[in-house]
Parts: structure tokens; sequence; C-alpha cells
């Protein structure tokens, strides 16, 4: 049915049913996804596909953004739609693009021929001239340099196919007269180190999945589409370790005990069985990270911090947690290893390694007395800086160390978030400054040996019923596949037997 068609039974049952018709067009959309997945095959000339019935493989289907239809209905003239139709499927069925990449090529396409359709014009009256006062069209548009040059990259790539399907006539496209210059760019969230830890001191004010996620997501470093896939099952505990499997990947990491038996209690207050989606919406479905976005900015405007910041846009948390595993001693290739990246590069420009090195050279090369700039002079002003940056760094020590003492001996929690707002010091001292570190670490062990040890038993204790029931489950499996089994042995056997009857008669 085409858009004109849907509105005009909609009209016409609205008249018949009066208040009685709720949503005719969802009746529509519901009649057209049904039809489309009853087919074997992929319905590639319908006017809707639907992701579920084009036999995409897992890999390539969106996590985080659930993307469910690919609509042709915003273009009217039918040979424009066809070749539309037909480009959309190259991309499915020729080229390796992830559904959520075809998405974008889609409204790209989508927004050249409804531009085409506005002067009543077809695939095959393109030519250069309507190209150009298209790109140019493009470049004139209020968009940033990359998203520009996207579009237009876009726009060429369905030109060029179809000149290779010979739909419209060869000619050059004037790419790079219309391409606008662009630089890298680097949105960093500023001091994100310091609004994450504000976010988890005042996570115990949000609802109780976004807390849970939250933790994940700063303990972990896990992507947020991986999050999202997160089951009861993916957590375990194994040889006296706590773990998480990566969801749809090969591997799996080590996790602080405290957050395993945390997710273990979320399971528990919410009746989650190991082979659930730990973290469904007020709707009941899986969290896509819009909406997961959309609800951490809620909740930091109503408890009235970080101004409604979104913290864990794009991959800055994971640079933090890559950050943090550093300085705590963690080797670049175990780094590596733990976030599941392909080279040791991508850790080094997180962590600023490269950075790190020449900031160490220059200080080495300038603590030479002939490579200072301005000889004994300048060196005597170097060593009496770094006297008072020595006794700075002394006085810092010794309040850090006092703070720590103090809370043990008030019997008061210990965490660096809290201490830095106690002392005023950063969070990076209490962990790159080795004798606060050895405090802070001897005295955090002290706490935790209690409280860690009946952690642990519980999540032992609970690791062997769920993974009793794994086994129970697999079990019952098996059973019931040696019962079908059997009932199709006995039905063989029947049809062998009257098969033998059949022929000893045909003697």
């Amino acid at each position: 049915m085409e858009t004109s068609q849907v509105k005009e039974y909609s009209a016409r049952l609205i008249s018949k049913t009066g208040k009685l018709c709720g949503s005719p067009g969802k009746f529509v959309e519901l009649c057209r996804r049904e039809l489309f997945l009853a087919k074997k095959e992929p319905a590639w000339y319908a006017n809707v596909w639907y992701v579920d019935g084009l036999n995409i493989n897992l890999e390539r289907q969106a996590r985080g953004i659930v993307i469910q239809r690919f609509s042709f209905l915003d273009i009217a003239i039918l040979q424009n739609r066809e070749a539309f139709q037909k480009y959309t499927k190259y991309l499915f069925q020729v080229t390796r693009q992830s559904v959520g990449t075809i998405r974008i090529q889609h409204t790209y396409v989508r927004e050249f021929l409804c531009s085409l359709e506005e002067k009543d014009m077809t695939i095959s009256d393109i030519s250069i001239q309507t190209v150009r006062r298209y790109l140019e069209h493009l470049r004139m548009q209020k968009l940033k340099p990359q998203s520009c040059n996207n579009k237009i990259q876009g726009t060429i790539k369905f030109i060029t196919y179809l000149q290779v399907r010979n739909l419209i006539c060869h000619f050059e496209i004037p790419t790079t007269h219309f391409l606008k210059k662009s630089y890298p760019a680097r949105n960093e969230i500023k001091e994100l180190d310091e609004k994450l830890g504000l976010l988890e001191e005042n996570l115990h004010l949000f609802p109780e999945d976004l807390r849970v996620m939250s933790v994940i997501l700063i303990h972990t470093g896990i992507t947020k589409g991986k999050l999202l896939l997160l089951k009861g099952r993916d957590f375990n505990w194994d040889n006296g370790t706590s773990w998480m499997s990566i969801p749809e990947a090969d591997r799996k990491i080590p996790i602080p005990d405290i957050l395993h038996w945390i997710v273990i209690k979320y399971m528990k207050r919410n009746q989650k069985e190991i082979e659930d989606y730990l973290f469904l919406n007020s709707r009941g479905k899986r969290y896509t990270t819009a909406g997961f976005c959309d609800a951490i900015r809620k909740q930091c405007l109503i408890h009235g911090i970080l101004d409604g910041e979104y913290v864990f846009k794009g991959c800055d948390y994971q640079k933090e947690f890559c950050k943090m595993l550093y300085r705590n001693g963690t080797s670049i290739q175990a780094i590596r290893e733990y976030m599941g990246y392909a080279t040791d590069e991508r850790v080094k420009e997180y962590i600023g390694w490269q950075d790190e090195r020449i900031a160490k050279a220059s200080e080495q090369y300038f603590a030479q007395e002939e490579h200072s700039l301005g000889g004994a002079v300048q060196l005597a002003k170097h060593d009496k800086m770094n006297e008072i940056n020595r006794q700075e760094s002394q006085r810092k020590m010794e309040l850090a160390i006092r703070e720590i003492k103090s809370a043990l001996k008030e019997g008061r929690n210990i965490s660096v978030s809290k201490l830095s707002k106690k002392t005023g010091l950063s969070k990076g001292f209490f962990y790159k400054n080795e004798e606060v570190r050895a405090a802070l670490d001897e005295v955090k062990r002290e706490q935790d040996i209690e409280q860690m040890t009946e952690i642990r038993k519980e999540i032992k204790q609970y690791s062997l019923e769920k993974q009793n029931e794994i086994y129970r489950a697999e079990l019952e499996n098996l059973k019931r596949e040696n019962e079908e089994l059997k009932k199709e042995n006995q039905k063989l056997e029947k049809a062998l037997e009257k098969t033998r009857l059949e022929y000893l008669k045909l003697l």
C-alpha cells in the first residue's frame, strides 16, 4: 500500500467506526511486518523492509541503536523507487557494511531522490548539471564540513552505481570542487575524570538499572552496545575470580568481586533468570544507546548534577578507564588484551603515552647544564624550583596520608573520590604518588578483607546454583532430544515394516 492508500483506508475506518478505531496506521504496519516476515526469502520488491526478515548476519546488525525497518514510501515515482531498492539491496547483499552504515547511506540517497521528485525528475534525467546543482545545494547548507562531505560522497556512490548499471549516462563527477576542508575533531569531554567521579557519588539517587549499568561502564570500559546485550549467564565465578563474558565475542575479562556481587543483588531483586537480558527499559524492551543516553541525562537534570551532560559520550570513558589501569601499573599489552583492541597503538593514544615520553625526555634534556636555556643561572633557578616542588609534594603527601589514617580511625569508607574532595588534591595524586598509593592500598586492604570474604562466599554460592541450573537445563534438552529421536526411530521402524510387508505382497 502507498502512503495515500493508507491515509484513505484510515479515513474510511474512522468514518465507519468512529472512536472505536484505535490506530489504523499501526494495524497496517503490523500487517506489513507479518507479511514481510512470512516470506522465506526477503521480499526485495516491498515498499518497507524489516531487518528481521533480511537474513542479515548478527555481526552486521546494529547493537546499540535498534534499526527495525527501511522504508521507500517517500519516493513516489516508480522508476526512482525501483533504482533505490536495487541499490539498497546491493548494499545488503554485496557489501559487508553494517546495518547502521547502510541506514545512513539510505538516508543520503532518499534526500537526493526527494530533491529530484520535487522537480518531477526521474533518475534517467540525471545529468552533470543536475549533480552539480545538488552538490552545490549540499555545500550551501549549514552543515559541519565532515557532515557535508559525507553527504556528498554518499550521493556520489549512488550516482556511480547508476552509471555502472547503465541506468544513467556516464560523465565525470566533480567531487573535489564541492568537498569542504575538514580537520580531525577531538570532541573530548573536559575534566571527564572528575565528572565520572561526581556521577558515581550520586548514583545512589538513580534508578537501580541505570546505577548498575553506569557502574559496569565505569569499572570495565565495556562498549555501550555490548553492555545492552549482557545476560545473567555472562557473569560467573571461576578459580577464585569473578569474570564477565563479552557478549558476541570469544573472550571474557576479570572484574572486581564487588561488581559481580552488585549484579547478583540486582538479578535477585528483579527476579532475572540467567538467560534474560539484564537491562530493559520501562516498556520492557532492551535499551538502545539513545534511550540510555536520554535516561542518564534526565536523571542528572533531576538531581542537579553535570548540567545534564552525558558523560558516556563516544569512547571517552574508555580512555579514562585505560588511564586508570595504566596508572595502577598495568602494562600496555595487558590493557590491550583486556579491552580487546587489535594493536598497542590505540592504548598508547588513549593513555597519552607519547605525550608522557616527550615530557620525560624534555625534563632529562634540560636537566643537563649545557642544554639549559640560561646556563648556570637557569640551572640554579631550576634547582630552586625543584626544591619548591619537592616541598609542596611532601606537604600534599603528608596531608593525604593523614586523611587516609583519619578515615580508617573513624571507620569511614575510603574511596579516592571522597579523599580527593576532602583534601582538595586531584585523584591522580593518590594514584601517582608511590607512598600515598602504598598507604591507601594498605588501608583499603584492611577494610576490604572481612567484607570481601563474605561477598566472595555469596558470589561462589550463587554461581554454583546458576551453573547447576544451566546443567539441568542442558540435561533436560538432551532428554527431550533423546525422546524425540526415539519417537522418530519408532516411526522409521513402522515405515520400514510397512514397506517390508508391501514388498512381500508383491512377491
